[in-house]
Parts: structure tokens; C-alpha cells; sequence
């Protein structure tokens, strides 16, 4: 399990670093990053690395709105179902990034990290 989630992980990071090349030179109004098939596929790839990112997202924001306790608690349980919504979307888009759609959202924010960002705020 390790080794697949490593591989995962390093799958993402290069492909996030070979396509910011592509990102760059994407200048045309009709052709936008956001609505491509790499997108769709980095997108999920990094849902899948990221998803356990929504546990700790779920307690802050539970904490802050209702205690420790309940953020411990029931934050927790949230974090946990988020998480592994948040896994099956990453694989969908993984495994469906070439057919079109290609900037449709399964889940808000686009990414974990966004989550985990937003409770700091």
C-alpha cells in the first residue's frame, strides 16, 4: 500500500512539474488549463496523495464552530467521510480524465490543500 501510494505521490509531482511548461505556453481564451485532459488528471492524482488532508481541514473548522470537544468528535467523523470522498474523486478523475468534462468539479474545494488553507484564514 505504501509503495503504491509513493508511487502516487512522485506520478503527481511529475506531472505537475512536466506540465507547468504546458500551463505557460497555454495562452489561446479557448484552450485553458482548467479544461483539459492533464488537468482532469493531475487534479486526481493529487486528490488521491492529498485526501487524508481533510481530516485535519474537518476538525478545525468543526472546532472553531462549535468547540473541542465536538471538533475532536464529530470533526473527526466528518474529516473521515471527506477524506474518502474526496479519494473516489481523485480516482474517478484519474481514471476518466480522457473523456470529456475536463472541468467539471465532483467536490468543493478543487483540491484538500484549498481545505486545510480555507480553516486558516
Amino acid at each position: 500500500m505504501r509503495i503504491l501510494l509513493l508511487i502516487l505521490f512522485l506520478t503527481a509531482a511529475i506531472l505537475s512539474y512536466f506540465t507547468a511548461d504546458i500551463r505557460a505556453e497555454i495562452g489561446d481564451e479557448d484552450l485553458r488549463w482548467g479544461s483539459t485532459p492533464l488537468h482532469k488528471l493531475e487534479r486526481g492524482l493529487i486528490n488521491v496523495c492529498t485526501c487524508p488532508l481533510e481530516l485535519p481541514a474537518s476538525m478545525i473548522s468543526v472546532a472553531d464552530e462549535k468547540g473541542e470537544i465536538f471538533g475532536f468528535f464529530i470533526g473527526a467523523a466528518e474529516g473521515v467521510f471527506a477524506s474518502v470522498f474526496r479519494a473516489l474523486s481523485g480516482i474517478y478523475d484519474t481514471l476518466t480524465f480522457f473523456i470529456p468534462s475536463y472541468s467539471k468539479l465532483i467536490m468543493e474545494p478543487e483540491y484538500a490543500i484549498q481545505s486545510l488553507q480555507k480553516t486558516q484564514e
